[in-house]
């Protein structure tokens, strides 16, 4: 098998477990995947994971396509369900802001050949017993919308994997190494040769792909490319047992509240954009996560509370309800909210850097997009076609940048807490 395409993906949470899968379905790759820790342990399983389908940015909803394809994909070939929840997505707006973000929502679904249905404020609270909505509120419903449980899904792209190249006339082979840190990237010239880990093991390769999450910022600069994404906070909250949330009930996309809320098995998790940006430097980041802090409102207490009285206006029950679980994690943000995939090239699109591809900088939508960033790096690393436009998600798109620049990580910041969707 000499003439296989030899390919290293850095990272085994949810976006290399993908590029695996997308890969595996390849000829002829010898795929080899390093995660410093154990599968998906890291910011994949901090996930909320709403799956929408309706994206106003084209190849955004081409990306989510593809993920609903994959699962679709994987319940076949795993001989299993995965645990997809098709509750459907619900859009309230009672303010004319909002109002019109439900109107533009609805439009774009249309486009993109989606199902609507518009409900009156009398019928969604009948779905969401816990929701209070004044009467001209604005309600779409998207019913072919749900969630995921994201440890789960990131499993079965590596299983998925595992299982195609394990068929007897796969040309393609995959090796999954955990607990095994990437340290370094190597270089030769305008060319990435392959990797060096912790234990000072050279590995080589055709292509390395980026996909350490927090961590791609570190790996990128030894190499030359600074990525336009900072690690910024994501959180929400998970409330006590509730009879008023069925639990095939909706999610809710709240804008006139900053809010976003989904069943979790008879309990209500819910998520508030930040008022005020926190965010971190890449190179402080530790290489574990567990017990990280970014120094500030560490229980999210100051959150809740500069978005409590906007929430409690349209979910009244909030004054009465215990809150179980705080989770806070790392999203990789952008300054536009798309995601970084492809190579390093100059303004007349002249490749600068060959064999090292970045598939980062999510910006919250890592779950949603996951499938359709596997497909598009197993296209480039085989130096074919891509299924999208990579344009809107060029890695260069934003010029000269620094990433440990204080200001810039502030901007990656802003763009989470102007963030409306869930």
């Amino acid at each position: 098998m000499s003439d296989q395409r030899k390919i290293i993906i850095i990272g085994g949470g949810i976006l290399g477990c993908s590029a695996a899968y997308a890969l595996s379905k390849q000829p002829n790759c010898q795929i080899t995947l390093f995660e410093s820790n154990t599968l998906a342990a890291a910011t994949t399983s901090y996930a909320a994971a709403l799956l929408t389908r309706a994206r106003q940015k084209t190849v955004i909803a081409d990306l989510v396509r593809e993920t609903f394809t994959a699962i679709e994909e994987l319940d076949q070939l795993l001989g299993q369900k995965l645990p997809y929840n098709p509750v459907g997505s619900l859009h309230l707006g009672s303010e004319p802001e909002s109002r019109q973000q439900v109107e533009q929502m609805a439009q774009i679904a249309a486009q993109q050949n989606l199902r609507v249905d518009w409900l009156s404020s009398h019928q969604v609270m009948e779905l969401c017993p816990w929701l209070d909505l004044p009467e001209d509120t604005l309600a779409a419903l998207l019913p072919d919308d749900g969630f995921i449980d994201p440890y789960q899904l990131a499993i079965a792209y590596a299983q998925g994997a595992k299982t195609l190249t394990r068929q007897p006339e796969s040309s393609s082979s995959l090796e999954i190494h955990q607990n095994c840190r990437v340290e370094k990237i190597l270089q030769q010239g305008d060319k990435v040769m392959g990797i060096e880990l912790a234990n000072g093991e050279q590995v080589f390769a055709d292509v390395v792909i980026d996909a350490a999450g927090p961590w791609s910022t570190m790996l990128a600069r030894q190499v030359g490319i600074n990525l336009a994404m900072a690690p910024v906070r994501s959180h929400y909250w998970i409330t006590e047992a509730l009879d008023s949330v069925p639990k095939d009930s909706p999610m809710v996309t709240l804008p006139d509240a900053r809010a976003y809320a989904r069943p979790e098995v008879g309990h209500l998790l819910f998520g508030l954009r930040d008022y005020h940006p926190i965010y971190a430097s890449p190179d402080k980041l530790p290489q574990d996560l567990a017990g990280f802090s970014f120094g500030q409102d560490e229980q999210g207490w100051e959150a809740l509370e500069d978005g409590y009285e906007a929430l409690s206006r349209f979910f009244p029950g909030l004054n009465q309800t215990g809150i179980e679980h705080y989770i806070s994690s790392i999203s990789s943000y952008t300054p536009d909210g798309a995601p970084l995939i492809g190579f390093l090239k100059d303004s007349q699109g002249k490749m600068l850097l060959e064999g090292f591809i970045a598939m980062t900088g999510c910006s919250g939508g890592g779950i949603g997009m996951s499938g359709g960033m596997g497909r598009l790096v197993s296209e480039l690393a085989l130096g074919q076609q891509a299924y999208t436009d990579l344009t809107p998600l060029a890695i260069e798109r934003f010029g000269a940048i620094d990433p440990l620049d204080e200001n810039f990580q502030r901007q990656c910041a802003l763009a989470r807490c102007g963030k409306r969707s869930g």
